[in-house]
């Protein structure tokens, strides 16, 4: 059983796509892990409100693949919208997805 990892930073709406996120992972028969625990794939569902609050999506999203180099890392959210040229350019983040896409995030982890 693969296992999942998700981080949420932001708001209450990103707190309730978390949630869905998680949902449909554990449907598709993820098993889903604490953040600091080894994982297959990390998803962090960012935020950009703020400079720091890109800062932040930006640490996590490293910070998850330093945990396991061979994770999956995915970037969802806000920061996604905003930076999402930059974050296909960076070497920790091996899929963007965007707001309008989580709900298709099981598809696009079968197809990586």
């Amino acid at each position: 059983m693969r296992k999942a990892a998700l981080h949420n930073l932001g708001c209450k709406v990103n707190s309730y796509e978390t949630e869905a996120m998680q949902q449909l992972l554990e449907e598709a028969g993820y098993e889903i892990v604490p953040f600091a625990e080894g994982a297959d794939v990390y998803i962090i569902n960012t935020c950009s409100v703020t400079n720091i609050a890109d800062r932040k999506s930006r640490q996590m999203l490293h910070r998850a693949k330093k945990m396991n180099p061979q994770a999956v890392v995915v970037a969802a959210g806000c920061y996604v919208q905003s930076a999402g040229d930059a974050l296909k350019m960076d070497e920790a983040v091996d899929l963007v997805i965007g707001n309008n896409k989580k709900t298709e995030l099981v598809k696009i982890l079968e197809e990586y």
